[in-house]
């Protein structure tokens, strides 16, 4: 009995001890992080940090000292950990900064770089497209149109448009069929621009002379009328030449393209001139009522000239003389085809062309200003044409191939 007395008290001893050190404890681990780092500090700019010294911490309620070889209490390793993470953790913030703007120095010098080198580029395509507009030109369009009798005429003066051309031209024909020989010739069904375009409309439905060759009215000769629709089948061509099948031109179309209508102008056409009135035109109407006056001085042949496509369609050329065709069937005022209208229609409102640009063969040997030498491009107007041998045929043959030959002498044999 006196033992179980004896032992109580010292078992509730024990207890209070463990008791008071687990508050200990808990009051230890209850001190602010903040406190404790504040202390460590403290403890090392006071106290100092040695490998050989032990490390003084003002945080467990004592002065104490611990030695290194011993575990260190629970108290002074929190704050030594969180010192260190704080230490990692601006570390990694100023190596994530430093690259930061390491890598936006380096993108705004590439950036500098890129916009000098992308300046210095734009300079030279500049000057690259400043020197290319006085050495480099748009081809040249060049329009013929014909029907089969007059087909071996067109291949001829394309050939001679080739062997004197400076540069490049583009060679549009309309008619039945393409051109046999001459793949690089763009070819336009007559019958489709005649569907599309209303051809029929430009038609002069009043008698003319019959030709000797083919036996049909000029008048009503589809291909004579296709120049008007220029604008509307070539939509995308400024500028073009319209020539006749029975030419040969001895110069170069491609230089005097270049020198003609040029921005200080607004002429639609450029073509060579002819004193008086236009030919073909009557003096009554079929009412026997007086032609009016056109007010025309200066007039010009439409067989071989330029016209600048683009003032064509500004003017609304194909419109009016659209009108003024559909007009001459009703009263008749005039007896050709497709000259009349087209002159009437531009008056004196065109840039001359030098007169050896359209030279009639008809009339070349009676001519004192001109000569076969001097002839750009020569024109067998009318019904004499050169392979039927008529007016210096030895200007034309030299443009013919074998194929030609053969198609004449058929022609010939068949006559």
């Amino acid at each position: 009995h006196n033992s179980f007395l004896h032992k109580k008290p010292l078992q509730k001893k024990k207890r209070t001890c463990k008791k008071k050190r687990m508050m200990h404890r808990r009051e230890q681990d209850k001190l602010p992080p903040i406190l404790e780092i504040e202390t460590y500090h403290q403890s090392t700019e006071e106290d100092g940090f040695d490998d050989n010294m032990s490390l003084t911490s003002n945080g467990g309620g004592g002065d104490k000292q611990q030695d290194k070889s011993s575990p260190p209490r629970r108290g002074s390793v929190i704050p030594i950990l969180i010192a260190a993470s704080a230490v990692v953790f601006l570390g990694t913030v100023v190596g994530a900064v430093s690259r930061v703007l390491y890598s936006a120095s380096n993108n705004m010098s590439s950036v500098s770089e890129k916009s000098s080198g992308s300046t210095s580029n734009a300079l030279r395509q500049l000057k690259t497209v400043e020197s290319k507009k006085t050495t480099v030109h748009d081809p040249i369009h060049l329009v013929y149109s014909s029907d089969a009798g007059t087909v071996i005429g067109t291949k001829a003066s394309i050939r001679s448009v080739k062997a004197h051309a400076s540069g490049h031209v583009i060679f549009h024909f309309i008619g039945d069929e393409p051109l046999e020989g001459m793949p690089y010739v763009r070819f336009y069904p007559i019958q489709k621009l005649k569907h599309k375009y209303n051809l029929g409309d430009f038609i002069n439905t009043h008698s003319r002379h019959k030709t000797e060759r083919e036996n049909v009215n000029l008048n009503r000769n589809l291909p004579n009328y296709v120049r008007f629709v220029m604008s509307e089948f070539l939509p995308h061509v400024k500028k073009a030449m319209w020539i006749d099948s029975d030419t040969i031109v001895k110069c170069d179309v491609v230089e005097m393209a270049r020198s003609v209508l040029k921005d200080d102008n607004d002429y639609p056409i450029a073509a060579i001139p002819v004193e008086g009135k236009p030919k073909g035109l009557y003096t009554k109407d079929m009412y026997r009522n007086p032609i009016p006056d056109w007010g025309i001085e200066t007039s010009f042949n439409a067989g071989v000239y330029f016209v600048d496509l683009d003032r064509w369609r500004a003017q609304g050329l194909t419109e009016k003389v659209r009108e003024l065709a559909l007009k001459n069937r009703e009263f008749r005022y005039w007896k050709m085809g497709s000259q009349p209208p087209l002159a009437l229609t531009i008056g004196e409102n065109f840039e001359p062309l030098p007169l050896s640009w359209n030279v009639k063969m008809k009339t070349i040997d009676e001519r004192e200003d001109m000569t076969l030498k001097d002839a750009c491009v020569l024109h067998w107007s009318g019904p004499s044409k050169p392979w039927d041998g008529f007016q210096h045929p030895e200007e034309w043959l030299p443009y013919i191939d074998e194929s030609d030959k053969e198609y004449l002498d058929t022609a010939r044999k068949e006559e």
